[in-house]
């Protein structure tokens, strides 16, 4: 498996709603509580211009050019065009430009080839030219693998889904993602991407379900117990979230973000004696975001 599968870093907004009953005369007589019934609690909400959860944690990064040495050499044969466009891509700063020509060279000289479109895909999305590296990449996954190993079209792929997901094409990058998974199915940031665009497209169930997936593969995906507390949050799921993000610090014990999650989730749920205790433990971890936690207090 190529090295795609193992990065990680972190990013995606969310926010709490709910749904108002519009009722008329009739309607309110018909919502009044039946003898023996209680009025249903209302659910507490966060206070105005308090800061709500943080941030979803970014999608597993795509796989990046592994460039060769600075020297030129003769630079006609397929096999020279790629040692040039390697060595190219590898001086500092990057000649990038020379680098796309001999990969454009390459490619042909044999267009029936997977590696010199794959390298172009990751050459253009490193410059932040998306359209190009997405057709560089789609052409990658329909050719014949040559230097890198058979994973290498699932990588071409992944890097795809990466790219539809920049570009806010969440479907897209959905069923990209979903190829990899059908290639590779032990692998687990394919399916935590997935519940990332899932999560931005607003499908949080499905998010959740994603993001189990990819704790079964690996359970101390601590990301994936992240977003996964993220969207239950934004079910309103509560008791899920808590544990999702105790499972996110079990994993990853300084993680300030999701220890702050979990004190917005305890403040939510009411329980003031847990929303202490976080309070207190993010004033020894992170003494910026436990102001900010504290704030949920001042209504």
């Amino acid at each position: 498996m190529t090295k795609i599968f193992k990065n990680a870093s972190r990013a995606s907004v969310i926010a709490l709603c709910f749904v108002a009953l519009l009722v008329g005369t009739a309607g309110v007589a018909n919502a009044q509580p039946k003898p023996g019934q209680s009025t249903p609690a209302k659910k507490k909400k966060l206070p105005p211009g308090a800061k709500g959860f943080e941030q979803f944690a970014d999608r597993d990064a795509s796989d990046k050019l592994v460039t060769g040495g600075a020297t030129r050499g003769k630079c006609v044969t397929y096999e020279e065009l790629i040692e040039c466009a390697l060595g190219q891509a590898g001086t500092n700063p990057p000649n990038l430009k020379e680098a796309i020509e001999f990969f454009t060279q390459a490619s042909k000289l044999k267009p029936e080839m997977f590696y010199p479109q794959y390298s172009l895909g990751q050459i253009y999305e490193s410059q932040g030219k998306y359209k190009e590296a997405a057709a560089a990449y789609k052409l990658a996954t329909t050719l014949k693998v040559d230097e890198l190993n058979g994973e290498s079209v699932a990588g071409a792929y992944f890097n795809l889904g990466n790219v539809y997901a920049i570009m806010n094409d969440h479907p897209q990058a959905i069923t990209t993602y979903r190829e990899v998974i059908t290639r590779l199915p032990t692998a687990h940031t394919p399916h935590y991407n997935v519940g990332l665009s899932l999560a931005t497209l607003g499908k949080h169930k499905e998010a959740v379900e994603a993001f189990k997936e990819a704790i079964k593969i690996k359970p101390d995906y601590w990301e994936a117990h992240y977003n996964m507390g993220v969207a239950h949050s934004k079910l309103e799921e509560y008791p899920q979230a808590v544990e999702a993000f105790k499972k996110t610090l079990e994993h990853s014990p300084d993680n300030a973000q999701a220890r702050y999650n979990l004190g917005v989730v305890y403040f939510l749920m009411d329980d003031t004696k847990a929303f202490a205790e976080e309070l207190k433990a993010l004033q020894k971890a992170k003494p910026e975001m436990a102001k900010e936690l504290a704030k949920l207090n001042r209504q």
